[in-house]
């Protein structure tokens, strides 16, 4: 008996075919859950808690006095070595730029900056071998939005706290 050879796709491969393009489906509906912007926000948040928190403790293992410089456009830290700061250039703390869809407002004891974007005005948080620190709140939101914001607050004995509040929080 002779078998006709029919021309096209078997089971198995209908079904390979189907599970890619779901699972492509499935990763292009999760991307589209927030706008760019808002992860932005978020990532630029945590990766700023990440590193002042890092900072800190750098700081406080090396014995050294290290400041964090911030402007409009971005934010570096400096260290303090033969009686004058220096850059810091390391693969940690070097200079970052900040989002130009986002706003950064930063408060201490005694300045309050808030960054607009012709305002090129430097604000420095310290943060001292002693486990000190500049007291501060750093509020970071998308720019002509005011909410929904991130609130990073630290105090002078080194404590942290992020906050998110979104567009329904009061």
């Amino acid at each position: 008996m002779r078998f006709k050879k029919t021309k096209g796709f078997t089971l198995i491969e209908l079904l390979v075919v189907i599970v890619l393009l779901g699972i492509v489906t499935s990763f292009a509906v999760l991307s589209m859950g927030t706008s760019s912007v808002e992860r932005e926000l978020e990532e630029e948040a945590k990766r700023l808690h990440a590193l002042i928190k890092l900072v800190r403790e750098e700081s406080i293992i090396q014995a050294k006095e290290i400041a964090m410089e911030i402007n409009n456009q971005e934010y570096s830290f400096l260290e303090y070595k033969d009686k004058k700061w220096i850059p810091l250039f390391n693969k940690i703390f070097h200079p970052r730029s900040i989002n130009t869809e986002l706003d950064m407002n930063v408060e201490t004891d005694t300045e309050t900056k808030i960054f607009e974007s012709k305002d090129a005005a430097l604000l420095r948080l310290y943060f001292l071998s002693s486990g000190e620190q500049t007291p501060f709140n750093i509020k970071i939101n998308m720019k002509d939005e005011p909410r929904p914001f991130y609130l990073l607050s630290g105090d002078f004995n080194g404590k942290l706290k992020l906050e998110y509040t979104d567009v329904y929080s009061n």
